[in-house]
């Protein structure tokens, strides 16, 4: 075999084996150097560099009992050597097939030079969450004795390090190591020497910082709950169960958890994680790495673009508002950048109403990070049945920027309950397909002077390929069973004034006597209809800066205006685990 130059002797009160990972740093056991501040290391292949000397940085999570886990010690040299460090397999390389060779240096009594023994890995099933089994090679091998402790277990054909030897059996010739995503887990430090498929090392040693700088703000095992819920996979069973750290958790997802199309496990972790950290760099730093590691993760959807004609292309920013179990006045928040038919998680948290505006400001910021230059912004509120006539609008653009949303960008809602109805989601994209072929937009006129039948309404409006306009806010049981209507028919776009009719009408219907809801509707009709639907948000948009800078001593007619615009071909369902993830 190929000469393997950062193999190490170390000494610390008794001898064990170690092994360079960086021209700095030698991992080895923690019962090795137990106790000891210092070590000294010799380099096997190097008898005439002499001893080094080591000062013990990490010892693990090792509490001197036989067979205890975190059995992990990092030694720092007094100064760097210029000799490859061990290169590590990847995180997931196969090694326990009886065709795999395994290897590893150690030093027992009366062998100062060290000597080579041969094994093989029985099973890749942790033994404890921990461990692996080693056997010996052969009948005749060189059994696991002290002295090899330490030693870096090694794969005879790659010369890649897999794990790190532990432990011996009392007979068989064979022991225990630590493969080396448990040696990640209990020193953090290795996280960019393992290689991650599908994670350049750099990007997994950022992610290992941000990590460890919160590393007080939350209990691991309630934030992996929180990101994977009812189907997370049993978390590893450390020493006193759970997870050791945040960054235990963090490892886990990277490595142990199966990213399903449509997920990204780390980067929700990654999120979450971002809403509790203290440090606004931190914060913003999550964020970035979450929106970095969620490209190309969700399933692709089978609609069809809806751009035609040069018509508006959309990059659409989406807030959905549901209630929370947690409470009466609690609402799950959850933000999303929709890019390339994938939506994309950017920020969700649980709060009370009052504080729902702020937070929705704090992070729209970060959605558009995120979302397509090329086309442009709409903002998308999915919000309960009851908040469809909050005016999310008129809410302050951010914390610096008084200026209504409304103002500054296109913004619609749409009824979240409707959104979860697949059958309803069908009839939508059925009526665009009708809308589509238009340079117009034909409206249906609900009036608020005369009563309606909801449930007569449903059906009337169904297969119209209508807008709907209504002449008052759904502010009563009468408004608000009409509102239902519309959304029950799949009615794609719908619009009412948030101030309207007092409800008292004259026999006078001229234009001159009309109420405040025909005004309205007569207004509707002579600004929108020469548009297409699939413009209206962007024409909406204007109209709500003209009524925002019209003198109030004459209110424009749109002031107010509440606008449900719903193409579902624009907001691709999340699609967040849909299976188990265990890998």
């Amino acid at each position: 075999m190929r000469s393997q130059s950062w193999q190490v002797q170390v000494r610390a009160g008794g001898i064990g084996s170690g092994f360079l990972v960086t021209n700095r740093h030698v991992m080895t056991c923690a019962h090795v150097v137990d106790g000891a501040e210092r070590a000294e290391v010799r380099f096997a292949q190097y008898p005439d560099l002499g001893p080094l000397e080591a000062t013990v940085l990490v010892g693990g999570d090792w509490t001197g009992a036989d067979q205890a886990r975190g059995d992990v010690a990092v030694l720092e040299l007094d100064q760097p050597v210029d000799i490859p460090p061990a290169r590590f397999a990847a995180v997931d390389a196969p090694y326990e097939h009886p065709t795999v060779k395994l290897t590893a240096y150690g030093f027992p009594r009366n062998y100062d030079e060290g000597i080579l023994g041969e094994f093989r890995s029985t099973s890749d099933q942790l033994i404890a969450g921990e461990w692996l089994q080693l056997e010996a090679w052969t009948g005749h091998s060189r059994p696991l004795e002290a002295g090899f402790s330490g030693a870096a277990v090694v794969r005879e054909d790659t010369d890649e390090v897999v794990g790190m030897v532990t432990a011996k059996h009392s007979a068989g010739g064979g022991g225990r190591m630590l493969p080396s995503r448990s040696l990640v887990r209990h020193w953090a430090g290795a996280a960019g020497l393992v290689p991650v498929p599908g994670h350049r090392p750099e990007v997994v040693e950022k992610l290992r910082d941000l990590v460890q700088s919160c590393a007080d703000v939350c209990a691991p095992e309630s934030v992996y709950r929180s990101v994977l819920e009812r189907f997370a996979p049993l978390p590893p069973p450390p020493p006193a169960g759970g997870f050791l750290s945040l960054w235990d958790v963090a490892w886990f997802l990277l490595t142990e958890v199966r990213t399903v199309p449509g997920t990204a496990p780390c980067a929700d972790f990654a999120t979450y994680l971002a809403e509790l950290a203290p440090d606004p760099a931190t914060r913003r730093n999550l964020f970035t790495w979450a929106g970095n590691h969620r490209a190309g993760t969700a399933a692709l959807g089978p609609w069809t673009h809806p751009v035609r004609d040069g018509r508006t292309k959309w990059s659409p920013v989406l807030v959905e508002i549901e209630r929370s179990g947690v409470g009466h006045d609690a609402y799950l928040v959850s933000v999303y950048a929709i890019v390339d038919r994938r939506t994309q998680l950017v920020a969700s948290k649980t709060l009370a109403r009052r504080h729902v505006p702020e937070y929705v400001r704090g992070r729209l910021d970060l959605a558009f990070r995120q979302i397509d230059r090329s086309g442009e912004e709409l903002i998308a509120f999915a919000l309960p049945r009851d908040w469809l006539d909050e005016p999310v609008d008129e809410w302050h653009t951010s914390d610096d920027d008084p200026t209504p949303l409304g103002c500054s960008a296109p913004v619609v809602v749409m009824d979240l309950g409707r959104r979860r109805q697949s059958r309803l989601q069908f009839k939508l994209e059925k009526v665009w397909q009708n809308l589509d072929r238009r340079s117009d937009t034909a409206w249906h006129r609900v009036g608020c002077d005369r009563p309606h039948n909801p449930a007569k309404l449903t059906v009337k409006l169904r297969g119209l390929d209508r807008a709907v306009g209504y002449g008052a806010p759904p502010n009563t049981d009468q408004a608000r069973g009409l509102l239902l209507a519309g959304l029950n028919a799949a009615v794609p776009v719908m619009v009412w004034p948030r101030s309207g009719c007092s409800g008292r009408h004259k026999e006078d219907t001229t234009a001159e006597h009309a109420c405040a809801g025909t005004r309205f509707l007569d207004a509707l009709e002579e600004h929108l209809a020469s548009f297409p639907a699939a413009d209206l948000p962007r024409h909406v948009h204007e109209l709500r800066r003209e009524a925002f800078m019209a003198e109030e001593s004459e209110p424009h007619w749109a002031a107010g205006l509440a606008l449900v615009w719903e193409d579902p071909r624009w907001f691709p369902e999340a699609d967040i685990y849909p299976q188990s993830p265990i890998s």
